[in-house]
């Protein structure tokens, strides 16, 4: 099997790897910060095609929408998922998230998905922490958030927090 002329370029570009047999199976992460402006959902489907292990993901402010979170769904043994300031995920990324098997958990803050999103649509029994932000005219966010705390007990949800210590190391509560 041998790269087409656009993953070639792909993998010259991002990573300076020439032959399909130097693409490592299996990555411990993938992160950065604000990569800009560029699309990157392509970046998330190339490395799909040929990675089948990513254990963490850490992005924050890149610009990556549903699409790439579709193609993130591919990686087996994700366990970390921080999508923090991306304007364009929504809930039409929920299905994924629930694909992820693996998935103990999940950053969502500042994004479009809501509690009430995911209360309508989350399912997945492997999140031990889910972080998102809430709106101010959201309605009956404890009772949502029960709902889903029934509906996954192991999996503590954080409101307005991205993680479960505050800046002096105290613990952050989830709401349920």
């Amino acid at each position: 099997m041998i790269l087409s002329k656009e993953e070639k370029k792909f993998w010259q570009r991002y990573f300076r790897i020439e032959k399909l047999q130097d693409i490592p199976r299996e990555w411990p992460l993938i992160g950065g910060y604000g990569f800009g402006d560029e699309q990157f959902d392509e970046y998330f489907y190339y490395i799909s095609l040929r990675v089948p292990i990513v254990h963490e993901i850490i992005l924050k402010e890149s610009y990556v929408t549903d699409e790439g979170v579709k193609h993130m769904a591919n990686f087996k043994e994700l366990r970390l998922l921080y999508l923090r300031k991306h304007k364009e995920i929504t809930k039409k990324s929920i299905p994924f998230f629930n694909q992820m098997n693996s998935l103990e958990s999940l950053n969502i803050t500042l994004t479009k998905i809501r509690l009430t999103d995911l209360y309508n649509h989350l399912d997945n029994q492997s999140l031990k922490e889910v972080f998102l932000s809430s709106e101010e005219n959201e309605e009956n966010l404890l009772e949502k958030a029960f709902a889903l705390k029934e509906r996954m007990p192991n999996c503590n949800i954080y409101l307005d927090t991205c993680f479960t210590t505050d800046d002096f190391g105290r613990p952050e509560k989830p709401i349920f």
